[in-house]
């Protein structure tokens, strides 16, 4: 249910505008603002009362982004 949810809200948003994507209108999607983790390693988890730092690994060549506090 809350993976429905998250797609719902980013399409609703215009999607994810990571890099250069744009939208077959040409606008960006604004999504990426809602980003809990991505892009935001070294930074502290945004989770109420979880004091930990989000971190970054490479899989396949691709970053993946968790937080090892709320992630396990």
């Amino acid at each position: 249910a809350a993976t429905h949810d998250v797609i719902t809200e980013a399409i609703d948003a215009g999607g994810s505008s990571i890099s250069d994507f744009v939208g077959v209108g040409g606008a960006l999607g604004y999504f990426t603002r809602s980003h809990q983790v991505y892009g935001r390693e070294g930074e502290p988890c945004l989770t109420e009362g979880c004091d930990a730092t989000i971190r970054r690994i490479v899989q396949s060549g691709r970053s993946t982004f968790y937080c090892p506090g709320c992630q396990r």
